[in-house]
């Protein structure tokens, strides 16, 4: 008889490389260090957050307000090997009407290769399979495009472009957006016999692309309107 962690009671999404459950004000703000992420310029460097420092008190009060919300899901990941907490995502302004959630994400220890897409790949088949969305939604700043290739070994594609989104150390900077349907995820999966990311996941990750077609994208409007 193996001995029983109680912590694996807590676990709702499991892959091969990471773990998702709900976040533990006391384990992962209190006792952690997830507010720091907020407070790291390089992690917030192509994120809106970063602009005010963030202490361990407000950020459990933003995660209990999130945890309340009816309309979002948010999941700590956990590193398989070591329950480390390395990252969050979260399924914001689900709507039951349109069928639809945006994606956000954030990883504070970007050491482990393939977590962040094995994340996304299981919080958006729990969307497709147990929430009955039809499709998710995100966007990213333009120098992510990398990052955008390998969203797109999962099955999420680019579909917008938007100049001038914001502003940062003084310079606009453009963001891209991108979704993936239900349709698309469970024919590829289907391909897959099963598994989005297929039993080989260090071959897929291999697969990833090397174009930068965020910047074909942007051509592509820039051309199309003269500007």
């Amino acid at each position: 008889m193996t001995d029983h962690n109680p912590q694996d009671d807590d676990i709702f999404l499991e892959g091969a490389i990471v773990t998702l459950r709900q976040p533990n004000i006391e384990q992962d703000i209190i006792k952690g260090h997830w507010h720091s992420w907020f407070n790291d310029p390089v992690t917030t460097q192509y994120l809106i957050h970063g602009r005010f420092p963030v202490n361990k008190a407000q950020q459990a009060e933003i995660i209990s307000r999130e945890m309340a919300d009816p309309t979002s899901l948010l999941l700590v990941v956990l590193d398989k090997k070591t329950s480390r907490h390395i990252g969050v995502l979260c399924l914001k302004f689900i709507n039951p009407v349109t069928r639809s959630a945006e994606l956000s994400i954030v990883f504070g220890d970007r050491s482990i290769k393939g977590a962040a897409l094995e994340s996304v790949a299981l919080l958006t088949k729990h969307a497709f399979d147990r929430l009955n969305l039809q499709r998710i939604s995100g966007a990213q700043h333009t120098d992510l495009w990398q990052w955008m290739n390998s969203l797109e070994l999962i099955g999420y594609q680019l579909e917008g472009y938007h100049q001038h989104y914001a502003a940062r150390n003084g310079e606009k900077y453009d963001v891209a957006s991108y979704a993936i349907t239900s349709e698309r995820f469970y024919d590829l999966q289907k391909q897959r016999g099963g598994n989005i990311c297929s039993a080989d996941f260090k071959g897929l990750l291999a697969q990833r692309g090397l174009e930068n077609r965020t910047e074909i994208m942007r051509l592509f409007f820039e051309n199309l309107y003269g500007s």
